[in-house]
């Protein structure tokens, strides 16, 4: 699978601590593209990675939509669940 993600999913991925190895590499090999990034996955390092971000994702309890910090791994999610 690939998806293309902004800059700013690409900043909140690198945030991320306890990533594993796996997924480590596949964030250390975003390529630069014409609009934004290119994240390449198999089928399962994309189900592992959405799990992962869920834990990261803060809502709004006036909204229930998700904070600023939290919203590109949001966006991260529905990129995954558009691509499979």
């Amino acid at each position: 699978m690939q998806i293309t993600i902004t800059q700013d999913i690409v900043d909140a991925l690198k945030s991320l601590g306890h990533v594993p190895d796996e997924l480590r590499v596949r964030f250390d090999a975003i390529a630069k593209t014409d609009p934004g990034y290119t994240l390449k996955l198999s089928d399962d390092e994309s189900i592992e990675l959405a799990e992962l971000v869920q834990w990261h994702i803060s809502t709004d309890p006036a909204t229930g939509k998700p904070t600023a910090e939290s919203a590109p791994f949001g966006r991260l999610i529905a990129l995954i669940d558009e691509a499979q």
